[in-house]
């Protein structure tokens, strides 16, 4: 399998040659098989066959009648002769069913090319003849190429010596059934060839198919999704494909509001700060110098916390992935430490604290950023009253932060964890989607529900 690797690149060729060669093998096997098979079972029979001529002949008695199994087709050239043995151990042969008249040697004795050297072939037989009595002794052997099979028997037969009655048969090779074979087998190898391109065809269209799919969304091609009818691997190697594609241009697409939406959110503050500083620069300015020294201080402050908090998530997931600082963290402790420093940003907020006691385990600062970020965008939108619950449920803590701020829209509600999701004023912001992804590795919980009045924000933490 590593030549085809090698030498064949395309994956139809691959399957192609492997189909021919394991066709090929199975022919082959199948045909050894059979000739091996044939040649045994047409043995057996030929020495059934024999064994019936030899008894019939043993039991009549009569051993000058002409041959009358030679037109049976499994003892075609067969024929039997008498062996006499004399006292100094010398072997006649006695041709008994010959013509009368003819000399054994005869033109019209000869049935067969093999019978030129046919004493010579019977004094060989009668080489197997050993001292004693024989009973239908059955011998096989081979004599210039050709194949007997013969049985000798014991016999009465004149008055000197001892006779032996000799029937033989050669095992002539049928080449007709061989070449048959090997017709048959030519004809099953092009029909493999040709199935095995069909298969290879049929296997590798949807694979180029594929093939072609992935070019076109490597250069962000998301209009037509892959169509294949096939309800197996590649089927669902297909679904699979098309689901990536979905997500691709989804992602693609956020990225494109991302671009825009922070290119238009970090513009703002920079061509801020440049106009002030200009104005400073060149002393047109409406306020005091000192004012508009602030008001570039503040914007460049918006700035930096926009730009920490995208590298904060472009950093995040190695972080998560690579720390190993899990310690036990009191929650209750927590969620006080988090709500003293928020309570001294808005004085005019009235705080509602219901904080029980619970431990879980995880990365402290990690944890604590993902309370502030809901803290931080609840503070943004609550008119008067923030809601902070500490509770177990189950194996969960579950911390809940409610303000009484605007509903967010139905079709927003969703996808406020997104990460380039614009608030309802257009605003760009990340800290929601950092905070979902911490808890997700935490293997967490957060969502989000309109109240009558406000909006409730829910994370669980496993125990």
């Amino acid at each position: 399998m590593n030549i085809f690797k090698y030498k064949f690149k395309s994956l139809t060729m691959r399957i192609w040659t492997t189909f021919t060669v394991i066709i090929l093998i199975i022919i082959f096997s199948i045909s050894i098989f059979y000739l091996v098979a044939f040649k045994t079972i047409t043995e057996k029979g030929i020495t059934q066959d024999l064994k019936v001529s030899h008894t019939y002949l043993l039991k009549a008695s009569n051993f000058t009648q002409p041959n009358r199994f030679e037109g049976m087709r499994n003892l075609k050239y067969s024929d039997y002769y008498i062996v006499t043995v004399d006292k100094n151990k010398k072997a006649e042969i006695v041709n008994v069913n010959k013509a009368h008249g003819m000399p054994p040697d005869s033109p019209g004795n000869v049935k067969s090319d093999f019978r030129i050297n046919e004493n010579k072939i019977k004094l060989w037989m009668a080489s197997y003849i050993k001292p004693g009595t024989l009973s239908e002794k059955q011998f096989t052997g081979s004599y210039n190429n050709t194949k007997f099979i013969f049985l000798i028997s014991s016999i009465k037969y004149g008055t000197s010596g001892t006779s032996y009655l000799i029937s033989y048969v050669p095992e002539i090779q049928d080449r007709g059934l061989l070449y048959t074979v090997l017709w048959i087998g030519l004809l099953f190898i092009a029909i493999g060839f040709l199935c095995a391109k069909l298969v290879a065809n049929y296997i590798s269209k949807p694979l180029k198919e594929l093939e072609n799919y992935t070019i076109r969304i490597s250069h962000k091609d998301w209009e037509e999704p892959i169509r294949i009818k096939n309800e197996d691997e590649l089927g669902r190697l297909a679904n699979s494909m098309n689901m990536m594609r979905k997500e691709l241009k989804r992602g693609d697409e956020e990225e494109k509001l991302f671009l825009q939406s922070i290119s238009h959110d970090l513009k703002t503050p920079i061509m801020v700060i440049m106009s002030h500083a200009e104005a400073i620069i060149d002393g047109v300015y409406v306020e005091s110098v000192e004012q508009n020294a602030q008001i570039i201080k503040d914007e460049a402050l918006r700035l930096e916390k926009k730009v920490k908090q995208m590298l904060y998530l472009n950093t995040l997931d190695y972080v998560l992935e690579n720390n190993f600082e899990n310690i036990e963290i009191n929650m209750q402790r927590l969620l006080y430490h988090i709500t003293n420093r928020f309570e001294v940003v808005n004085s005019n907020i009235q705080w509602d604290l219901n904080i029980g006691e619970a431990i879980i385990t995880g990365n402290a600062d990690k944890v604590q950023v993902s309370i502030e970020n809901i803290l931080d965008n609840s503070l943004r939108y609550a008119k008067e009253k923030i809601c902070v619950t500490l509770k177990k449920e189950g194996n969960f803590v579950v911390v809940e932060i409610y303000n009484d701020g605007p509903n967010i829209p139905e079709e927003h509600l969703c996808h406020i964890f997104d990460n380039f999701y614009k608030d309802k004023t257009g605003k760009f912001g990340l800290g929601l989607a950092i905070c979902k992804k911490i808890i997700n590795y935490y293997n967490g919980e957060i969502e989000v529900t309109n109240r009558d009045v406000g909006v409730s924000f829910s994370i669980r933490y496993p125990l």
